[in-house]
C-alpha cells in the first residue's frame, strides 16, 4: 500500500506499474493521482469485459457436436396390404434392439402400427381411411427410433452453455443447478436423459418464460410452447377423438411419434389461468403424462394410438400457484422465482446485449461497454434482445460496427426512472 505520511501537503504518492517489480514511486498532486488511479481502474474494467465478451464469442461460435443420424427403418410393403402382419412388425422393430440407449430411444412398436392400420382399413368413411393411412404410412417411414437429446456428452458445449444460463438468468440458479444434475446423472447412468417435470411460479415479468427458452437451446432439444390462459378443450394434450369432425391429434403426440427428438421440451405457459373444472377439463391429461410409468402407455385419441411419452420435459409457469391443481403440483418440483436484485440484474444484462449482439451474425460488429448494457438493466430479457436488434440495425445503416446511445430511443434507454426488474 503506498504511504503519504511523508508527502507534501496536497501531494501523493503514485505507483507507475504496481504489478512489476519495476515500478516506481512518484510524488503527484492528489486530485492528478486520483484521476490515473480512476483510469487505471476503467481499463482494468475494459479489460476484464473484453476477455467476457470473448468468452461469449467463444460460446455462440462453437458449434454443437455433429448428431448421429436417426436410423431410418428398412422400407416395407405399404400398409394397406396387411397379409404378412408378422413380417411387418419384425421389418419395423428391426433397429430397436440394435440401437445406443442413451442416443435413440424408441417411441412407437410395429405391433401398434399393424393394430391401428388394420383398424383403419375397416373405417367406412373413405376421406378418414385415407387421412389416417397416409398418416400411418408417414409413421411407418420414420421408423420406431426418435434422438434423444443429450447435453452431457458434450462436455465443453455444456459447460459454457451453463455459464451462460447462470449469467444470463441469475436468479434461476436453483433451477439451473437442479436441471445440471440431472445431466449428471445422465452420464453416469445408461438411461436415456430427461428431467422430471418442474414448476417455475412468481410475479409475471421475472423471466420464466425466457428461461425456458435458452434452457432448451443448451440442452439442445426443442421446445414447444402451450398457453393454458385460452386452453378450452380435454383434447389439447392427447388428441380428440374421431367423431368429431374437427378430430386432430395431441400436441405429445405431434411433438414426438410425428417429431424427431423423445425428450423435447414442453413449456406449459400459464398453468394457473387453465380452467381446471367440467367435463372438458383441459389439465385432466397432465395427470397421466406427469407420471413416467403411465407416460410410457400415452394414448392419442385421434388414431387410438399408443406411444412413449416418457422422455418429455415439462416445465410449467405459473403466476399464483395456489390456483394450480393439488394433483397437478404434486407431481411436479416447484421453484419459486423472485425478482433479480440489483446487482444481478445488471450483470444479466451486460450478458443478454453481448448474447443479443453475437447472434446478429454481423462479422466485426463490438460489443457495447457495460455502461452502455446496463442503460437496458430495466428492460426485461426479451425487450433488451429486440432493444440491440434494432439499434444494431441503426449502427450499420450510419455506417458503424458498434452501438452508442443515440441508437436506442430514448424511451428505451429511460435513463432517468426508477429500475424495474431484469426480467
Amino acid at each position: 500500500m503506498t504511504d503519504d505520511s511523508d508527502a507534501p501537503a496536497g501531494y501523493s504518492k503514485h505507483d507507475t506499474d504496481p504489478n512489476s517489480r519495476a515500478s516506481v514511486s512518484i510524488l503527484l498532486p492528489a486530485p492528478l493521482r486520483d484521476l490515473l488511479k480512476e483510469e487505471r481502474r476503467e481499463r482494468a474494467a475494459a479489460a476484464q469485459e473484453q476477455r467476457w465478451a470473448e468468452e461469449l464469442r467463444l460460446v455462440a461460435q462453437k458449434p454443437p457436436p455433429p448428431r448421429s443420424p436417426v436410423p431410418q427403418a428398412p422400407r416395407t410393403s405399404a400398409l394397406a396390404d396387411l397379409n404378412d402382419e408378422a413380417g411387418t412388425i419384425k421389418a419395423f422393430d428391426a433397429l430397436i434392439g440394435r440401437r445406443t440407449r442413451r442416443l435413440f430411444h424408441p417411441v412407437i412398436y410395429g405391433q401398434e402400427i399393424v393394430r391401428v392400420a388394420k383398424r383403419a382399413l375397416a373405417l367406412r368413411d373413405k376421406d378418414y381411411r385415407k387421412h389416417e393411412l397416409e398418416l400411418l404410412e408417414r409413421i411407418r417411414a420414420k421408423g420406431p427410433l426418435r434422438r434423444v437429446a443429450s447435453p452431457g456428452s458434450a462436455h465443453g458445449r455444456w459447460e459454457r452453455s451453463l455459464r451462460f444460463l447462470n449469467a444470463a438468468h441469475p436468479h434461476l440458479n436453483e433451477v439451473t443447478s437442479y436441471v445440471s444434475s440431472q445431466v449428471a446423472l445422465s452420464l453416469r447412468s445408461k438411461q436415456p436423459f430427461t428431467v422430471p417435470p418442474i414448476h417455475l411460479y412468481g410475479p409475471p415479468g421475472i423471466g420464466k418464460t425466457h428461461y425456458s427458452n435458452d434452457l432448451a437451446e443448451a440442452l439442445g432439444t426443442p421446445l414447444r410452447r402451450q398457453s393454458m390462459e385460452n386452453a378450452q378443450t380435454a383434447s389439447l394434450f392427447l388428441g380428440s377423438e374421431r367423431h368429431w369432425s374437427n378430430a386432430a391429434c395431441g400436441i405429445i403426440f405431434d411433438q414426438i411419434v410425428l417429431g424427431d427428438v423423445a425428450n423435447p421440451i414442453l413449456l406449459i405457459d400459464e398453468l394457473d389461468k387453465a380452467p381446471s373444472a367440467g367435463r372438458y377439463d383441459p389439465l385432466a391429461a397432465l395427470h397421466s403424462l406427469l407420471e413416467p410409468t403411465s407416460a410410457k402407455n400415452a394414448r392419442d385419441a385421434a388414431l387410438d394410438m399408443t406411444f412413449d411419452a416418457s422422455l418429455v420435459i415439462y416445465i410449467a409457469t405459473s403466476n399464483n400457484p395456489d390456483r394450480v391443481p393439488q394433483t397437478i403440483r404434486s407431481r411436479l418440483r416447484e421453484f419459486e422465482i423472485t425478482p433479480p436484485t440489483g446487482e444481478q440484474a445488471l450483470d444479466a444484462a451486460r450478458t443478454i446485449v453481448a448474447s443479443a449482439i453475437e447472434k446478429l451474425g454481423v462479422p466485426g460488429f463490438l460489443e457495447p461497454p457495460a455502461r452502455l448494457a446496463h442503460q437496458l438493466g430495466h428492460l426485461t430479457a426479451r425487450e433488451i434482445t429486440h432493444a440491440v436488434r434494432d439499434a444494431a440495425a441503426r449502427a450499420l445503416v450510419n455506417g458503424r460496427l458498434h452501438l452508442v446511445l443515440e441508437d436506442f430511443p430514448p424511451e428505451t434507454l429511460e435513463l432517468n426512472r426508477a429500475p424495474r426488474y431484469l426480467h
